[in-house]
């Protein structure tokens, strides 16, 4: 992999969010490309390991900070943005989309998003305004109005079985994908609960995982059987073949 850049991506009334950029190695490159959103906990090292085997992947991977380095008024109107499913945090979010549309390595025809526990709810709703072509979210919030899913793309949603809080959204979110005839995938993962992506290591993250609702922490095989799967459906709505340049024929 190449070293990780730190870039700057503009967003409406001259607003900036920092995000980090990993670039594939120039042989594995593929023009595929990906946007990370982090959990609630905000943009810390297990986002940077979802860039890098991304990037390991073939993968032109961007992360933006949605929180701004923990600004107390952007975490507020990122808090906004999950409760009303509109506003600043999506706007960070099609800004880090276009800045990958725009980039010499990346089709724009194949960039998806993946997100985990706040940003799983927020790639669920991004993905449905504005053009991704593949949406993985992880133990995510699930809007009651299906309609707010409209024009979705491809779905590839994973949860615990045992979050007491979030499984339920699993549920609904079948029936939202199944009625809106969307491709999707929504899978249950026995014996874990929330969290079970993210490599955290603080005491909540350790202990966590004993106490509800959530039950919440990272669990390495079921991460490892939930990333294969991410792969295998990026693969199957993206293509997985190199494309030398990066660009598909006729882009």
């Amino acid at each position: 992999m190449t070293s990780p850049e730190r870039i700057t991506i503009d967003i409406p009334d001259s607003r900036s969010r920092e995000a980090v950029l990993h670039r594939p190695p120039p042989d594995r490159a593929t023009g595929r490309a990906v946007v990370i959103i982090h959990d609630a906990t905000g943009f810390r090292r297990d986002t940077e390991r979802h860039c890098e085997r991304f990037a390991a992947e073939g993968y032109v991977a961007l992360a933006p900070d949605l929180y701004a380095g923990l600004n107390p008024g952007c975490i507020v109107r990122v808090i906004q943005s999950m409760r009303t499913h509109d506003g600043e945090a999506y706007a960070v979010i099609d800004a880090a989309r276009r800045a990958l549309a725009s980039d010499a390595d990346v089709d724009e025809a194949r960039i998806g998003v993946i997100g985990f526990c706040m940003g799983g709810g927020f790639a669920l709703c991004s993905a449905a305004d504005q053009p991704f072509a593949v949406a993985a979210p992880f133990y995510g919030h699930v809007p009651k109005d299906r309609h707010r899913l409209k024009g979705l793309c491809p779905v590839l949603a994973q949860y615990g079985a045992k979050d007491m809080m979030f499984a339920p959204h699993a549920q609904r979110l079948a029936g939202h994908l199944a009625a809106l005839d969307v491709d999707h995938e929504v899978v249950m993962h026995d014996g874990v609960g929330h969290s079970f992506m993210n490599a955290h290591t603080d005491l909540y993250s350790t202990v966590g995982r004993y106490f509800p609702p959530l039950y919440g922490g990272y669990h390495e095989p079921t991460e490892a059987d939930a990333w294969q799967r991410v792969l295998a459906f990026f693969n199957k709505h993206l293509g997985s073949s190199s494309l030398g340049s990066g660009r598909s024929e006729g882009s």
